[in-house]
């Protein structure tokens, strides 16, 4: 069996990060990714992690050794043409032509207008290839103010200005970005999914496809919090601010000390049992009947409140971890499904045994690095039960290229060639494309039925439907799913403001049924319609398989024992559909040591080595409040891995279809590890434990996070902050030329400070320049350091509230807010798409309501008589209200 993406061609004109994190998802699942590069190389080249050193190491070729360069681009052709500069030669440009005339995707990151500029533009490229999707990432998108004039951004920038950077971190302290790069990894790998959704539109329609991903909207409408908190603001008119350091509760969530390290402990409420049955099983319980030991205290309904509680929870917390390693504690804590796992640095993974059980680590002979110890692709593909279990799609990667390494034998093939108007057998024309049949969006016709939680899954499924698919979601009235509709079915109204901001509600009020009116939910539910329906009784189960019959898709991300439970199990859901395509969204995939762990995904994060980078440096992991990039890095992914067995499956692909449903095996944490695979490969390469760096970059100085005045017009908030980056050493002497305009006089000017014209010296001397830039923004408002900067040509900007990101101009210009909402939970201006295109218009539906499509899906679609109805009334499946066992509403 081929691989996914076989037969696929992409020109890949993107540097640095996003661009080529697209490119790499295709080429490794196997699409042919043509990278045109400078003549110097592509900047990632010359980018760490080098080990301990802070630059590239004295003798290092850094053009072929880079760990990041070495993990984006596996499975590349790398060709030299220079059409970033102003004024490309004629030749470079007419290979870009030659090439993109035979290729079916182009990615590109320039500025926008550059390829207009160049004779590269999105309608030459038409007429080159009828069909052809050119994917445009940006900082801020094609169109709009900052975009006009030429603003930049980097990935401090993007989250700072998108991202919820404002409420990460604590609140004694400056906002703090993620670990790396990761903001900017999440960019590309969000643009795969309408990247390969309008392939399939062009190879289904012959239509050309122009997406605008900017990274200003990719951030701002994550499922990373920020999303859910531009709808708390909307709710309440209140903007949500950083944490205190971590607090003590009767349900701990924070870090805590092993013997020999840190381990992160994260108890819901509802988990309070597991934690409790761990600590008595340690002998660290108490003495029952005295009243006090932990037992008795939570039996108490009232434990919550319980002022005396939090302080005997931490002290057996504490002497159950001590007796624990960070190699122990998470397996100790998980016999009872308690979510603990260890705080990993990305070393600590290279020899995991879980991770090597599952061969995730793949060692690959590089022509000048060696062998570098690259990661395996982030999901994997099965085939239908019966087939031959030695067939797998599973192939050891390709090392990254040399420098311009397929030059001439690209010049060859090219030379070689059909002329590209009858090249292959492409019967796209350019009439074809002119003519634009009725546009259909790419995934009509195609029902999901899904069984998701939380953030990860119902924002994949999310995807789909604004792709067009008809997603179908089964709520189990009988089971409340923590942290999918609320922390709770009905919090009391008096208490909902002190639940805080991922549990919000219009005005603080609950309403009726909160859980048509929750943030979290509402965050990702656009669209999708509600049956009603418990699995788990012999009626449920069996009008389930009916419902199956009829779908195209199953995507879970449950516990791993639920499906099977469920009778979902892969070989009963293809006895049941063979074209059933199922995707499941384990965090440590479907077998291994840790298949069965369970926790959120700030729990696996840590496990993955991600919470290990990030960080304020001179801080203890007690000042680590929690995030989830995992959530938004696996709905991404997980949608695109589905979209190319969809194209596989229906033979849109063009090779006839195999017609066949298949498993997808999507591990959570082997995708998310991609967002910092460099680490992986330096780690390996120098035994590195590498540390958290706070706002500052390892390969950008200086990057920061700055206080910045009171703005005027906001006088009462006094947190104002900005953030500046430079990328360059070209950036760094427009950034020392600005404060110089401004200098004391008994101050030297920085421009002239030979120390610092270099990254090396810079990154000596970072203490001394981050003095002079906090004495420069603390006289100027966040918005004045944004504009001074960027008008200067250095990437800057705010680190914007939410009602500060409502307000901004670009997202006004570019109207990405939209009203939604639902009859249960009124009308507010929600977070808009989070990318554009010019293909067809994508749904905008109301919120689900929990039970809103019963009568469409049992009686309509399935057909049930009146008997069969009122049986599943009767068991109490058609509900508007979630039930206590005995059928009473909750």
């Amino acid at each position: 069996m081929s691989q996914l993406l076989a037969g696929i061609r992409v020109l890949e004109l993107a540097s640095g990060i996003s661009g080529p994190y697209l490119g790499k998802l295709f080429a490794d699942h196997g699409a042919d990714v043509i990278k045109v590069e400078p003549p110097s190389g592509d900047p990632s080249r010359r980018h760490g992690p080098w080990g301990e050193a802070a630059t590239t190491p004295h003798g290092a070729d850094s053009l072929e050794q880079s760990p990041l360069f070495l993990h984006l681009n596996t499975n590349k052709r790398s060709v030299i043409a220079d059409i970033g500069c102003d004024a490309p030669n004629a030749g470079d440009v007419e290979l870009v032509r030659a090439l993109a005339a035979s290729s079916d995707i182009v990615i590109e990151a320039f500025p926008p207008g550059h390829l207009d500029h160049v004779g590269l533009g999105y309608e030459v490229l038409c007429s080159l290839r009828p069909g052809i999707v050119l994917t445009s990432i940006t900082p801020f998108g094609q169109t709009g103010p900052y975009a006009e004039a030429g603003y930049r951004g980097s990935d401090i920038v993007t989250y700072a200005m998108g991202g919820p950077m404002w409420g990460t971190g604590i609140n004694e302290r400056e906002p703090v970005k993620l670990s790396g790069d990761v903001t900017t990894y999440q960019v590309g790998n969000l643009a795969a999914v309408p990247t390969l959704a309008a392939l399939m539109m062009s190879q289904r329609m012959g239509r050309s496809t122009h997406i605008d991903i900017s990274a200003f909207e990719a951030q701002a409408g994550t499922i990373d919090r920020r999303a859910s908190y531009l709808l708390y603001e909307a709710y309440t008119g209140s903007d949500v601010g950083r944490e205190a350091r971590q607090p003590q509760r009767a349900s701990p969530v924070g870090f805590y000390p092993t013997a020999n390290g840190w381990a992160l402990v994260f108890t819901l409420p509802s988990w309070a049992p597991r934690m409790v049955k761990t600590l008595i099983d340690a002998g660290l319980g108490g003495d029952e009947g005295s009243g006090d030991s932990l037992a008795e205290r939570f039996a108490n309904p009232a434990w919550i409140a319980d002022p005396d509680l939090p302080d005997i929870v931490e002290t057996s917390l504490f002497m159950w971890l001590a007796g624990h390693t960070q190699d122990t504690v998470a397996a100790a804590a998980q016999v009872n499904k308690w979510g603990v796992t260890p705080l990993n640095a990305p070393l600590d993974l290279l020899d995991d045994p879980h991770f090597a059980a599952r061969g995730f680590f793949v060692p690959v002979e590089h022509a000048a690095a060696g062998t570098v110890t690259q990661l395996d692709a982030p999901f994997r593909v099965h085939a239908a039960p019966q087939a031959d279990p030695a067939v797998s799609e599973r192939v050891a990667p390709r090392p990254a290229p040399l420098l311009g390494e397929h030059d001439a034998d690209v010049r060859a093939g090219i030379a070689e060639s059909t002329p590209p108007e009858t090249a292959g057998g492409d019967d796209r024309t350019a009439d074809a494309a002119t003519a634009k049949p009725p546009a259909r969006l790419p995934l009509e016709g195609i029902r999901v039925l899904d069984l998701t939680v939380v953030w990860a899954g119902p924002a994949c499924t999310m995807y789909l439907g604004d792709l067009g698919a008809q997603v179908i979601r089964v709520d189990n009235p009988f089971v409340f799913p923590t942290a999918t509709r609320g922390l709770m079915p009905r919090p009391p109204r008096e208490i909902n403001p002190e639940l805080g901001p991922l549990s919000g509600y219009p005005d603080h009020d609950p309403g009726r049924r909160p859980w048509n009116r929750q943030n979290l939910f509402s965050a990702h539910a656009r669209g999708k319609l509600s049956c009603t329906l418990d699995p788990r009784t012999e009626l449920g189960r069996a009008t389930l398989h009916r419902l199956l019959r009829e779908c195209d898709v199953i995507v879970e991300n449950n516990s791993l024992g639920v499906l099977p439970k469920l009778g979902l199990d892969w070989e009963t859901v293809h006895a049941v559909n063979p074209r059933t395509i199922v995707l499941r969204m384990p965090p440590m995939g479907l077998e291994g040591p840790y298949a069965d762990w369970v926790g959120f995904g700030a729990n696996f994060e840590s496990l993955c080595g991600l919470t290990g980078l990030r960080g304020y440096a001179d801080e203890d992991p007690t000042s680590l409040t929690s995030v989830f990039h995992m959530d938004p890095a696996s709905a991404a992914t997980a949608a695109f891995a589905l979209l190319a067995v969809l194209r596989r499956r229906d033979g849109i692909d063009g090779a006839g279809g195999t017609g066949r449903g298949e498993l997808i095996e999507f591990s959570q944490s082997e995708n998310v590890m991609q967002h910092i695979g460099e680490y992986f490969i330096d780690a390996a390469a120098s035994r590195t434990r590498h540390q958290p760096v706070g706002n500052r970059s390892i390969a950008r100085a200086p990057q920061g996070c700055y206080r910045c005045a009171v703005d005027p017009a906001r006088p009462d908030h006094d947190d104002e902050w900005a953030v500046i980056a430079c990328e360059t050493d070209d950036d760094w002497q427009s950034l020392a030329r600005l404060i110089d305009q401004d200098l004391a006089d008994t101050a030297a000017p920085l421009a002239d400070d030979d120390r610092l014209a270099t990254l090396s010296g810079r990154l000596e001397h970072y203490a001394d320049i981050d003095t002079r830039i906090s004495a420069w923004t603390a006289t100027r408002t966040s918005a004045e350091v944004f504009h001074r900067c960027q008008q200067a040509g250095v990437p800057a900007g705010p680190v914007l509230r939410e009602s500060q990101l409502r307000a901004d101009p670009q997202m006004g210009d570019r109207a990405w807010f939209r009203e939604n909402g639902s009859v249960e939970q009124g009308w507010h201006s929600f977070p808009g798409r989070q990318w554009r295109w010019d293909g067809p218009e994508m749904p905008w539906r109301p919120i689900g309501i929990l039970g809103d499509a019963n009568e469409y899906v049992y009686r309509d679609l399935l057909g049930l008589d009146e008997a069969e109805w009122q049986a599943l009334c009767d068991e109490g499946h058609i509900t508007r209200d979630y039930k206590h066992p005995d059928g009473t509403s909750m």
